[in-house]
């Protein structure tokens, strides 16, 4: 009979957690932006453009699309799972933004902001 190892199934629950970041499916990019010199624009290309396999979804209520790509007013919005989301959005909506990343389930998260100071 083998004996159960507690460390080696958090070790594992760790990884696992941490696939959604390192490895994700798909990703939503919530202030995404069609302005050019924008934080949002430059990442949502480089995601879009690069060797990333899945699918990137980007969140801005203010836009109808970004690179042609139809836009999502809200994570809550976005049909089927979500591994990662890239909050690229001013200090004060990030609060939000994250209540509304785990009400849709979003397995992880990246924020990149300002003004928290």
């Amino acid at each position: 009979m083998m004996e159960e190892r507690p460390e080696i199934e958090e070790k594992t629950a760790v990884i696992a957690s941490l696939q959604a970041l390192l490895k994700p499916h798909s990703i939503a990019v919530i202030g995404a932006s069609h302005r050019q010199a924008t934080i949002g624009n430059k990442l949502f290309h480089n995601i879009l453009h690069q060797e990333f396999r899945g699918v990137v979804y980007p969140v801005n209520p203010n836009a109808e699309a970004v690179a042609a790509v139809k836009t999502y007013s809200s994570v809550l919005d976005i049909p089927g799972d979500i591994d990662m989301a890239v909050v690229i959005t001013p200090a004060e909506t990030v609060q939000a933004v994250m209540e509304q990343c785990g009400q849709k389930g979003v397995r992880g998260v990246v924020v990149i902001s300002a003004g928290f100071a």
